[in-house]
């Protein structure tokens, strides 16, 4: 149990930095990158930065990795 929070941990905290690293470069070139939670049929536009997505996944990642250390060997 203790090496799959790792690895899920790892991975879950590179994605995050991945997305947020990304949100970084598009930014730098003038581009907004952020993701719809609405409904588009019904003109409903909830747009959430991908900077936000990013810290909410590195956040989780980071909890598992706390987690793992928690976890007798």
């Amino acid at each position: 149990m203790r090496k799959l929070c790792l690895w899920a941990g790892s991975t879950l905290l590179g994605i995050g930095l991945a997305a947020i690293g990304a949100n970084l470069v598009l930014g730098y070139l003038g581009y907004s990158a952020s993701y719809n939670l609405g409904d588009p049929a019904k003109f409903e536009f909830v747009l959430v930065p991908l900077w936000q997505i990013g810290i909410a996944i590195a956040a989780i990642g980071g909890g598992c990795l706390l987690w793992s250390r928690r976890l007798a060997p």
